[in-house]
């Protein structure tokens, strides 16, 4: 899909580019139209996840990568600690892979509008980044996906809903409803929590190959601060670049080559007990 010029302004954008550069993160603020979309998109999809439980089954893929995605399968270091929320993605724009896409329509369509509001912002801070290191950003439409986390209720002995992990992206761009996101930064751990009309921009190990090491992933984790059911979502854009084509690095590595770095796009999400990422 084509996009416009980005909704926010120049200086938005090239703050926060600077900020990913200098500080490994970046916190944008929205215009109001994209904060309705954002806070739209996360209250539908809690009156999804307030659905019986087969009802919610009955909207995702057998591979667990389209749709809904049960409480379990998902984790950030080990399977033996499942990250604790279930989940609903969306890549790209491809409805046809979720089960039973037509009787939740308000959710998809909640859902794609977001997209088509962060995805022209998510390109210029890429381009802007690519060209500090004289290069084009990669597209990342058709490997790029939303996802949703919506927290369960945790034993408070559980100390983090999510253990400390990269994301293994390009960027994950973040909004969260409630304390609990930690960032790692300069060797101290910092709570995250963006205003509601704020997002975070993460880089990951994507991005740390494309910039040959030059921005770093950002580490990050979500303690659990004992919550009831509900009352923390956090909804993401996980941002791929699409590898139809080989995809090199934007400096030359210490051999005087540009590495093609597919391979590591494709099987990130194996960290986390997930399929490939694809171009779809």
């Amino acid at each position: 899909m084509t996009h416009t010029a980005p909704p926010a302004a120049d200086t938005t954008i090239e703050q926060a580019a600077r900020d990913i550069l200098d500080q490994g993160y970046a916190v944008v603020k929205l215009r109001d139209v994209d904060a309705f979309n954002l806070h739209r998109a996360i209250s539908t999809a809690v009156e999804f996840f307030e659905r019986p439980q087969e009802d919610k089954n009955a909207h995702g893929s057998t591979d667990h990568n389209y749709g809904y995605r049960p409480f379990g399968i998902e984790y950030s270091v080990s399977p033996d600690r499942p990250d604790m929320n279930e989940c609903f993605t969306v890549w790209a724009s491809r409805l046809d892979l979720i089960p039973n896409a037509a009787d939740i329509e308000d959710l998809t369509d909640s859902f794609l509008s977001w997209r088509d509001s962060l995805a022209p912002i998510v390109k210029a801070v890429l381009d802007e980044v690519a060209r500090s290191f004289g290069a084009d950003a990669p597209a990342f439409e058709k490997a790029s996906y939303l996802q949703i986390n919506y927290c369960i209720p945790t034993p408070a002995e559980r100390d983090l809903l999510q253990d400390k992990h990269e994301d293994g992206h390009m960027v994950t761009v973040l909004h969260a409803t409630a304390p609990g996101l930690e960032i790692y930064t300069n060797d101290e751990i910092k709570p995250m929590l963006p205003a509601k009309d704020e997002i975070v921009i993460m880089p990951g190990s994507v991005l740390t190959a494309l910039s040959g090491g030059k921005i770093e992933p950002l580490y990050h984790q979500v303690r659990n601060h004992c919550l009831g059911e509900g009352e923390r979502q956090s909804l993401m854009y996980f941002v791929n670049p699409e590898i139809d084509e080989p995809l090199f690095g934007w400096l030359d590595s210490d051999e005087g080559e540009r590495v093609d770095i597919r391979e590591h796009v494709q099987n990130a999400p194996s960290m986390f007990g997930l399929p490939p990422v694809e171009a779809l």
